[in-house]
């Protein structure tokens, strides 16, 4: 979880914003990409890689 929220945080600089909401909690788990989220949204037939 810990990763997660740091892989958040970075989404969210990156993209000019100062704070962590949704969209950034979203790639975060898929940059993350070893948890349940990234696996779910794989199954769904979800291209990580275009998110």
């Amino acid at each position: 979880a810990k990763r997660v929220l740091e892989l958040s945080l970075e989404e969210a600089r990156q993209l000019g914003h100062n704070y962590i909401g949704t969209e950034h909690l979203l790639l975060g788990l898929i940059r993350e990409g070893e948890g349940v989220a990234a696996r779910v949204l794989e199954n769904l037939g979800v291209d990580l890689t275009k998110v």
